[in-house]
């Protein structure tokens, strides 16, 4: 190709009509969109569960039964709250020591009785 050909081409690119480049605007609204509905789908719930579980660990007390995250299930016998230890007994004369962290649900009072008195029943 000579260079007036090259010349003529380069001229026709430049009188092009623009491409719609388009605004900022409908893309900014509809990634803030994307971002709301993220956080109360997700986020939202995710904190609320977190803080639940937080006020259920901080409320263990000696007597409680409760299952860990490994699925051990046992007696509360002592908290050591400066540690967040908990220690928890499995069976007679075994005790095992957890991070507060570590305890999955708190068993509520009826239900660790009914457990209870199944054991016994069963026996």
């Amino acid at each position: 190709m000579s260079t007036s050909n090259w010349l003529m081409l380069a001229g026709q690119a430049g009188n092009a009509a623009p491409s719609g480049g388009g605004e900022l605007t409908p893309m900014l609204l509809m990634m803030a969109a994307l971002f709301l509905l993220f956080y109360f789908i997700i986020l939202r719930p995710q904190k609320r569960e977190q803080q639940r579980l937080e006020q259920m660990r901080n409320a263990v007390k000696k007597g409680d039964r409760v299952v860990t995250i490994g699925g051990i299930h046992g007696t509360v016998v002592a908290v050591d709250t400066t540690n967040n230890i908990v220690t928890v007994q499995v069976d007679r004369n075994v005790k095992i020591d957890f991070s507060k962290a570590a305890i999955a649900t708190v068993i509520p009072k009826e239900e660790a009785r009914a457990e209870e008195e199944a054991k016994k029943s069963s026996s």
